[in-house]
């Protein structure tokens, strides 16, 4: 279901910023209003709801009723949080594109801090600044110190800095030119499916951390991946599958390479991508191992996910 808001947008926003909800109702207006309240204006804000249950669909068409900015969709049944967050991506009708989580919230200058670092400098394909986590009540937890930089020039060695560097996700919350997004395989649907989006990112461009806190994002056991069950996991990325996900770790390694092979790079970066996704493999190889083992023995593959 759309709104009827969204025929009034104008024709081309200079950014979409994409919403992807489910069950969010608890934090969703801190979130929507940093939105709304970005020094920035020329901007749509396109909210994908996936067959949310609590009270997400009222407060996303009291928004769009308000706000000619928003455009609201509603999935007719869950189609995974992968699927969901890459329908905004097909959405998104901005030169530049940014995802935001319905539990997390914005500093009012994001938008306009990162379109203005990517519009001096065109080889720069994703920019983000620095991230305060926050509690359940917006509490300060402290300043997160793992968010990266990618700034070399070759793309092979963005691709491994990537690979090696990035654990918690930040990144892919910042402004992303929406032409080079559409080029990669967006968001997998399996866990870390994510960070393998960031590494194939990578090699179209590079990646500027602004030094600045930008991003407010909450650490609760209902936003953190690593806290939930296997049976929830699953539920997450395919609701509809009937058994647990299989070989995992080979698809993320493989998409490594499928990822590589289609990146406007020249063959030598590719070679020299592919020797890096190689040396990962070769360092996963017990692991791998012991997911095709569980193929034969099922009884392996809680060990083979845990170790």
């Amino acid at each position: 279901m759309r709104s009827a808001i969204a025929d009034q947008q104008p024709a081309r926003p200079l950014v979409s910023v994409g919403v992807p909800v489910y069950n969010s109702a608890q934090h969703l207006r801190m979130a929507l209003d940093s939105l709304l309240n970005q020094t920035l204006a020329e901007f749509e804000l396109i909210i994908s709801d996936n067959a949310s249950t609590d009270d997400t669909q009222a407060i996303c068409e009291e928004y769009a009723q308000r706000d000619r900015r928003v455009r609201y969709i509603r999935q007719a049944r869950n189609i995974g949080a992968p699927r969901n967050w890459n329908v905004l991506v097909h959405e998104a009708r901005g030169e530049f594109f940014k995802w935001a989580s319905g539990n997390d919230y914005c500093a009012p200058t994001l938008l306009e801090r990162c379109v203005e670092a990517m519009r001096v400098d065109p080889t720069v394909v994703l920019c983000y600044g620095r991230t305060q986590l926050i509690g359940e009540s917006a509490s300060s937890i402290g300043l997160y110190e793992g968010d990266i930089a990618v700034p070399d020039i070759r793309a092979s060695d963005r691709f491994d800095r990537v690979r090696r560097e990035l654990s918690m996700n930040n990144a892919q919350q910042g402004v992303i030119r929406t032409a080079m997004l559409r080029r990669t395989g967006l968001d997998r649907p399996y866990p870390n499916g994510d960070v393998e989006l960031m590494a194939e990112l990578a090699l179209h461009g590079r990646f500027v951390l602004l030094p600045d806190v930008l991003l407010y994002r909450r650490q609760s056991p209902g936003t953190i991946t690593a806290m939930r069950s296997p049976a929830d996991l699953q539920r997450i990325y395919n609701p509809e599958a009937r058994r647990p996900m299989k070989l995992v770790l080979a698809r993320f390694h493989w998409d490594h390479f499928v990822g590589i092979a289609r990146a406007p790079v020249p063959l030598r970066e590719k070679l020299r991508a592919w020797a890096h996704a190689v040396r990962y493999v070769r360092w996963d190889r017990s692991k791998l191992w012991r997911e095709m083992c569980s193929l034969v023995h099922p009884e392996t593959t809680t060990r083979a996910h845990e170790a």
